[in-house]
C-alpha cells in the first residue's frame, strides 16, 4: 500500500502534489465550517467569519504543501539512491553480487509473465524445450591492461564491457557483476534463445570495439560458460551456477576467448 501511494505521489510531481493538497484543504476546510455550523448551532457567527477562515486555509496551504512535498520528494530521492549504492556496482551500472541472487531467486519462485509472449513460446515454455540459464563472462586480459596501462584503464575497459552485455542482453535478463572481472547474465526461459549464438553475438562484439585510454586504443576479449537451470530453487541455481563456472574454465583452459556449455550433475 505504502509503495503504491509512493508511486501516485512520484506520478503527481511536486506540483501536482501541491495543487491536489490545496484543492483537499479547501474542501475539508468547507466541510468542517458546514458541520460545525450545523452541529453546534453557530448561525449566530457571521458567514464573512467561516469565508475567512477557509481563505487562511487555502492560502496557507500552497506554501506548506510546497515545503512538504520538497521534503518528501528530497527524501524519496535519497533512498532511490541509497537503494542503487546496496544494489548496482557504480562503475558497471550493473547488479552486485548479493542483489543478483536475490533477483533472480525472486523471478525463479514466481510465475513467469507469458501475457507477451507468442503461443509457440508459451507452448515450448510448458514443455521445457527452453530452460532458463547463466552466462558466467571473463574478461581475458584484465591484469596486463592494468598493468600496461594502469587501473583507471582496466577501469574503462570493465565498463565498457558491461555496457555491451547491458545493451545485447534481452528483456528479461538480469546482469550482475560476480567480482573483479567476473560478469553474470541469467536468461529467463520466457525467452527464446541458443546460448552459443547470444554468446557468439557478445565475443564479435568485443572482439571489434575497442577502449582509447590517453591515445592508446586498448583491444580486450572474453570467456563465457552457460548452464540452464534445472530447478526453481536455491540448489538449482547453485548448480547451475557451478556448472557454467567450470565451463568458463574449459573456455580457458583451452586457449580464451571463446565460449563453451557446461552440464548440471545429476
Amino acid at each position: 500500500m505504502t509503495l503504491f501511494i509512493r508511486r501516485c505521489l512520484r506520478r503527481l510531481g511536486r506540483v501536482g502534489l501541491v495543487v491536489t493538497l490545496t484543492v483537499l484543504s479547501a474542501t475539508l476546510a468547507y466541510l468542517l465550517n458546514f458541520l460545525f455550523v450545523e452541529w453546534f448551532d453557530l448561525t449566530y457567527i457571521p458567514f464573512e467569519d467561516f469565508i475567512l477562515i477557509s481563505s487562511i486555509t487555502v492560502l496557507v496551504t500552497p506554501f506548506l504543501s510546497w515545503y512538504l512535498a520538497g521534503l518528501f520528494f528530497h527524501i524519496d530521492e535519497m533512498e532511490v539512491k541509497m537503494t542503487e549504492l546496496a544494489t548496482v556496482d557504480s562503475l558497471t551500472n550493473t547488479y552486485n553480487r548479493g542483489y543478483f541472487y536475490q533477483k533472480v531467486e525472486r523471478i525463479l519462485s514466481s510465475p513467469p509473465d507469458l501475457e507477451n509472449v507468442s503461443l509457440s513460446e508459451q507452448i515450448d515454455y510448458l514443455d521445457n524445450k527452453h530452460l532458463p540459464g547463466f552466462f558466467i563472462l571473463d574478461l581475458d586480459n584484465l591484469k596486463p591492461i592494468n598493468d600496461q596501462y594502469g587501473h583507471a584503464a582496466g577501469d574503462q575497459v570493465l565498463a565498457a564491457f558491461s555496457a555491451v552485455l547491458l545493451e545485447l542482453a534481452p528483456e528479461p535478463s538480469v546482469v550482475g557483476r560476480l567480482g573483479g572481472d567476473e560478469f553474470v547474465i541469467f536468461l529467463d526461459n520466457t525467452i527464446q534463445f541458443v546460448p552459443q549464438n547470444f554468446a557468439e553475438q557478445i565475443l564479435e562484439r568485443v572482439r571489434s570495439d575497442k577502449v582509447e585510454f590517453d591515445g592508446f586504443p586498448i583491444s580486450f576479449a572474453a570467456s563465457i560458460g552457460f548452464a540452464s537451470i534445472r530447478g526453481r530453487d536455491g540448489h538449482a541455481i547453485d548448480m547451475a551456477m557451478k556448472a557454467a563456472d567450470n565451463a568458463l574454465y574449459k573456455v580457458k583452459r583451452s586457449g580464451r576467448n571463446g565460449f563453451a556449455m557446461g552440464d548440471v550433475e545429476g
